[in-house]
């Protein structure tokens, strides 16, 4: 080589080259995957890109080029090496039906070398030595195109399936070359033609030059040649910069040294080893950008990656003595490294760095005792770590499997992980169980094979956007055992139309209900779904006789459908109103559009005070008296992002879309119906602000009549207390308080009513019951007895929260016996102290704690959270 190129050189060199011979540069994806189930994160550069490979949309120009932030970690117990990462920058170049092999190994010979400056002789190339079982031939064709260009013959290495490459399990795929770079005789004997060639200490993979899309691996394992080749090529950005700077390992060049120190500092002192400040810098790396692209911690799902990333940072720190690794910190290291190229980092900092404080702060008082009792189970050479003592560990300090499995393989030791999975999905059931209220699971409908085969191609017109009538003609009836030609009076099914106004369930927005009828038939529709990519109506005949063929006409419940788009309206402008108040680090977690009321799931990692809830009421309420009028486009899919409409990541588009907008305040994705000025809206109140998980808040809320009547009747009861108690509205605050105060004491002994505590009992996202009573009347000696009695009566966990008088609080819990098996006091009260602070102790159905520090809400929150694990 004959000079240094920094890691942003590296980068605008491959761009400049490609755009050079006439590549089109495009933008980046976000590495939580759109439209692709089969991932949790874009683990390579073209896997944003599948579509075309596939056929499926057409590129913007045959032939494009990026720089495109990855995560993978299916390599991660080799982190900590030279060079394997967990995110890495893959500089990426394709052809889609254009050029192939023989212009993609000229290309990559002629940028390694004349811009690059790699020397030809320390350049060897791996190609694909087939696979007759597959039918795969050896690829001889750029085996001589690398020998064309200049490739000595000796340097050219076949490979299995390592040389074969494929986006996952299924999708396309096709033989690879791959170009290694001889980083000499002090990390390993040299290739001998025909012997092994070491991939990963002697010679390191620079580009993999060409992946050659020639087939679509099938769900069965056949493939099937595409309609056309493409080429895929990736470049690590961190492994080029490493060879190219001369460093022994990528954690050494510009792109990650600074975290690195930053780690190595933070560590200094401590018994923590290289490898173990490598780890560290890796996972704060990748779990800062993650978390900066919407993402939270959580115990399953997509957020569990940079949960297990975090914790096992953590507990890597703490086992080498240091006591509190500070992740926010660091992490600030990795924004000013990378913002120039993300900008999200930067804009979304102050998310990230709240949510890594929290992690810490949950994980990092827990983890010293669970690793210390990992420690005690490592019993000589060859141990194994029992299923009950992992799950053990699992359960009670919220150890991930994966850290306690990376723990017993760094100390020669093993899990039994067929035990650990085998408890784990006991526990699972058991608390799906114990939780479920009988009615409340929706059933699952999906149409029989027959069915699906009768509709054919076809699918039903929605014509719900402009018009709540209309003639159909069914195609297709279903009764309970599979296709039928008829349903006759007082018998339920499934009708399938050529056309309908009724809107299925979907986005959020339940389903329309309404009437079918035609000569002599009357039927009540009483939902729609979307069903097996099929548009469905739940029906049941009244009057005569519904027949598969029939002309009939279909009248959407129109008072119904009015009250479901105030509701769904509301809900973009509580989104839009959210993201104004918090931020756009909110990210929508869910949502319910039903005709009495909306719920909206958000990703906050905090409750929400009364001065911010107040003003988004009030923001929204704003937009309701404005009534700002709704445009709908339909546009590209990447257009609409670029022109700043919200997307929700896991949610599936095609290329074109539909955005709807009210008067630039709300712009969102959406297929749902809505009203044509917000005025119509009425009046939206929040009756609700919770939490449903770590890191996930919820907001309930009503619209139109619903939030008349309940503003009328909140207007009364205020009423109600002003004349009792002889004082004007304004004085009723101070009036209270004063009674609060001057009742405190003598009412200590006073029992308390569960009628009182129905309006407090709230439902977790787990479906378990829980009511949290801060300060109640009761004397510290009446916990047991009044938590154990309310929580039989009320069916719930009942939490007490009462001041001791110096500053913290005092702890009751009582679990009635039906939820034991999966809410066991003594645990549950142990994961609270372990975030609160303080000492406790108790039984399975009743217990107590002290000492409890923290402002009153921010221990109630916690409070909140652990419960709504209860069954996670």
């Amino acid at each position: 080589m004959t000079r240094f190129f920094s890691g942003e050189e590296i980068r605008e060199t491959f761009l400049k080259f490609f755009v050079e011979k006439q590549h089109t540069r495009i933008d980046s994806a976000s590495v939580i995957p759109v439209n692709d189930p089969s991932l949790l994160f874009i683990n390579a550069g073209m896997a944003p890109l599948k579509r075309y490979f596939l056929g499926e949309s057409l590129p913007p120009a045959p032939d494009l080029c990026n720089v495109q932030p990855c995560v993978r970690t299916n390599d991660i117990t080799d982190v900590g090496d030279r060079h394997h990462l967990t995110f890495f920058e893959m500089l990426g170049s394709w052809s889609i039906d254009n050029y192939f092999k023989d212009r993609a190994v000229e290309l990559a010979f002629e940028l390694l070398t004349e811009r690059f400056g790699f020397p030809a002789d320390k350049l060897y190339v791996t190609v694909y030595q087939g696979d007759e079982k597959l039918g795969l031939p050896p690829d001889e064709v750029s085996a001589a195109a690398w020998e064309r260009v200049g490739i000595a013959r000796d340097h050219i290495v076949y490979l299995g399936e390592d040389n074969f490459w494929s986006t996952g399990d299924t999708g396309p795929c096709g033989p690879c070359t791959e170009v290694f770079y001889d980083t000499g005789s002090r990390h390993g004997d040299e290739y001998q033609p025909g012997g092994h060639f070491d991939t990963t200490g002697r010679y390191i993979e620079i580009w993999n030059a060409g992946v050659f899309m020639e087939f679509e691996k099938r769900p069965d394992g056949s493939f099937e040649r595409l309609r056309f080749p493409s080429v895929d090529t990736g470049s690590g950005l961190e492994r080029m910069a490493m060879v190219l700077q001369g460093r022994e390992s990528a954690y050494e060049t510009d792109l990650l040294a600074p975290i690195v120190q930053a780690v190595r500092s933070s560590l200094g002192g401590s018994a923590a080893t290289e490898r173990d400040v490598r780890i560290v810098s890796d996972h704060i790396r990748s779990s800062t950008f993650i978390l900066s692209e919407g993402v939270a911690p959580s115990n399953e799902g997509r957020g569990y990656i940079p949960r297990r990333l975090l914790r096992k940072s953590i507990a890597v720190a703490t086992r080498g003595g240091f006591q509190e690794i500070d992740l926010p910190a660091l992490a600030d290291v990795v924004i000013g490294q990378l913002k120039g190229a993300y900008p999200q980092l930067g804009e979304n900092r102050d998310r990230t760095l709240e949510l890594l404080a929290r992690e810490q702060r949950d994980f990092g008082r827990v983890v010293r005792r669970g690793l210390d009792q990992l420690s005690e189970l490592v019993t000589g050479e060859n141990f194994r770590i029992s299923g009950e003592d992992a799950f053990n560990l699992y359960a009670t300090h919220g150890m991930p499997v994966d850290l306690i499995r990376d723990f017993a393989a760094e100390q020669g030791g093993s899990l039994d992980e067929q035990q650990f999975t085998k408890l784990f999905s006991a526990h699972r059931e058991r608390s799906r169980g114990g939780t479920a209220q009988p009615g409340t699971a929706r059933a699952k409908t999906s149409l029989p094979p027959d069915v699906v085969a009768a509709i054919g191609p076809v699918e039903t017109d929605f014509l719900g956007y402009e018009q709540l009538t209309s003639e159909s003609r069914v195609l297709a009836l279903a009764g309970p055992n599979g296709l039928v030609d008829a349903l006759g009076t007082g018998e339920r099914g499934l009708a399938v139309l050529d056309r309908s106004p009724f809107y299925p369930e979907g986005g959020g927005q339940v389903g329309d209900t309404g009437r079918m009828t035609g000569a002599g038939l009357s039927a009540q529709v009483s939902d729609t779904r979307r069903v097996d990519g099929h548009h469905v109506h739940v029906v049941e005949v009244e009057r005569g006789v519904l027949r598969s063929g029939d002309t009939v006409d279909l009248s959407v419940d129109s008072a119904r459908r009015r009250a479901v788009m105030r509701n769904h309206s509301a809900t973009h402008l509580l989104h839009a109103a959210l993201r104004d108040t918090l931020g756009d680090s909110v990210r929508q977690a869910g949502s319910l559009v039903a005709p009495d009321r909306l719920r909206f799931d958000f990703q906050h990692p905090r409750a929400l005070t009364e001065s911010e809830v107040g003003h988004i009421e009030r923001l929204v309420n704003s937009h309701v008296l404005a009534n700002g009028v709704r445009s709908v486009e339909v546009k590209p899919y990447q257009e609409a992002l670029r022109d700043g409409a919200i997307a929700f990541f896991g949610d599936k588009y095609g290329d074109d879309v539909r955005v709807v907008s009210f008067d630039g305040f709300s712009t969102e994705l959406c297929g749902g119906t809505h009203v044509s000025g917000t005025a119509e809206i009425g009046l939206f109140r929040i009756v609700g602000e919770n939490s449903v998980g770590a890191g996930v808040r919820r907001i309930e809320a009503i619209t139109g009549e619903a939030a008349i009547t309940y503003t009328l009747d909140r207007d009364r009861v205020l009423k109600g207390l002003v004349d009792r108690l002889r004082v004007s509205v304004e004085q009723l605050p101070a009036r209270v308080e004063a009674l609060a105060v001057k009742e405190k004491k003598p009412n200590r002994q006073a029992r308390i009513s569960a009628e009182s505590l129905v309006g407090l009992v709230r439902e977790s996202v787990s479906g378990h019951r829980h009511v949290v009573v801060a300060d109640p009347p009761l004397d510290p000696k009446q916990l047991a007895e009044e938590a154990t009695r309310l929580g039989e009566e009320l069916g719930a966990v009942v939490v007490f929260l009462l001041p001791d008088g110096a500053g913290s609080f005092r702890i009751g819990m009582g679990v009635p016996k039906n939820l034991t098996p999966q809410a066991d006091a003594k645990a549950l009260l142990g994961r609270v102290l372990a975030v609160t602070g303080g000492r406790g102790g108790g039984s399975a159905r009743f217990a107590q704690g002290g000492g409890v520090t923290g402002a009153l809400t921010d221990v109630t929150a916690t409070i909140g959270d652990v419960l709504d694990g209860v069954s996670t």
